[in-house]
């Protein structure tokens, strides 16, 4: 892991990252000072995930055509190039609200290629022996840029205006590309030439079809982003106003101690990747059962301290499950196809998180903040029937 492919990778994609949040930092606050309404705030979200969701679709077309140094790398300079276009037309007052919206959806569809590349990058520059721990370092850095730009972003804001922020997120894209650029190439997948175009699409999900092993993966993937939905930011404000009957600071005070959960449970992956890998198939069932025990206790617990202590709990055990899923869908898939395939699991697990937390906004309408927390521990449950086929294999 101490390569300098997989140094040039991880560095790369934390520069973005950090880069990806301020902008969205800085695009909500733009957004609201021109439009002051709340519902334009809530279409930022919601064109990020559509156009992620498009993009994922057609990954596999790409992949096909490119190489997965060239989605990385020209992914992240067609970004900047982007940027720096949008940072015109705000400092000129050229744009409007529509504008700034069609950016952002570009930019999103631009990640949507770049995530599945770049997860199916790892198993060509890392031993097999270290998958599990390169996964656990990656996110430990993705997770803790997470928890450290969203409050940095609140403080740049007040510091500087959208357009310095904006400004920053070029320079911190730039840096980005050109650690991408110095990634090796592997080479690209051969195209099997009597395959129409549009035939191409479903490349990814033809390899699931084929493996009873992807199935049962992808099974617990479309559970986990059903169920995940419940963890969205408008349903634990309302549960921090109904249920605890707190201030909005617990709102912030539990997503902090989920990411917390998530920032311990990565490093303690990345440092004990042995213990993990070796003893991974009871590590994935304890998970799920944790995760949905803790679900249905934090969804009647009225006591504020430990609605904290069972977020962080839910973080550490929920991405412990993710870094061993990511493993296994990296060991079970040809090399050739690996991209292809992250490509279909974007595809499922953001259309199916775009459509629950819909779901959960009408439930919410007709029935309790608890009663939909504890469907999501029933879904979570359910896992276990996957998981256990998994096993068994």
């Amino acid at each position: 892991m101490a390569s300098k492919s997989f140094q040039h990778l991880w560095i790369g994609q934390a520069l973005a990252n950090m880069g990806d949040i301020l902008y969205i930092v800085a695009l909500i606050s733009l957004i609201h000072t021109i439009t002051g309404s709340p519902v334009f705030l809530t279409a930022v979200p919601l064109v990020i995930t559509f156009s992620r969701f498009i993009s994922s679709v057609m990954a596999p077309l790409l992949l096909n055509r490119s190489q997965m140094k060239s989605l990385i790398a020209y992914s992240q300079l067609a970004k900047t190039v982007l940027l720096i276009i949008f940072l015109v037309l705000v400092l000129y007052s050229l744009g409007n609200v529509w504008i700034y919206l069609a950016a952002a959806s570009v930019i999103s569809f631009l990640d949507g290629w770049a995530l599945p590349a770049r997860n199916a990058y790892i198993p060509f520059i890392v031993k097999r022996e270290e998958l599990m721990g390169a996964n656990g370092f990656l996110s430990t850095v993705d997770q803790t840029i997470q928890f450290s730009t969203w409050a940095l972003g609140g403080v740049l804001l007040a510091l500087l205006n959208e357009s310095l922020l904006f400004i920053l997120v070029i320079l911190l894209f730039l840096a980005s590309t050109l650690y991408m650029l110095k990634l090796p190439v592997i080479p690209v997948t051969t195209i099997q030439q009597k395959k129409y175009w549009w035939e191409q699409f479903g490349e990814g999900w033809s390899e699931v079809r084929s493996s009873k092993r992807l199935r049962n993966i992808f099974f617990i993937y479309g559970l986990e982003s059903t169920a995940g939905a419940v963890w969205i930011a408008a349903v634990l404000y309302l549960y921090v106003d109904i249920v605890l009957q707190r201030s909005e600071a617990w709102w912030g005070f539990i997503n902090s101690s989920f990411f917390v959960g998530l920032v311990i449970a990565s490093f303690l992956v990345f440092k004990l990747h042995g213990f993990f890998s070796k003893s991974r198939h009871d590590w994935l069932p304890l998970c799920m059962i944790v995760t949905s025990i803790v679900t249905v206790i934090f969804a009647w617990n009225k006591a504020a301290l430990l609605a904290l202590l069972l977020s962080l709990i839910f973080g550490a055990f929920d991405q412990i499950k993710t870094i061993i899923l990511q493993t296994y869908l990296q060991e079970s898939t040809p090399h050739e196809e690996i991209g292809k395939v992250y490509a279909a699991q974007g595809a499922l697990t953001t259309l199916l998180f775009g459509l629950s937390s819909l779901g959960v906004g009408l439930l919410l309408e007709i029935t309790s903040v608890q009663i939909i927390f504890t469907i999501s521990a029933i879904l979570l449950l359910l896992t276990l029937i996957p998981v256990i086929s998994l096993r068994k294999e």
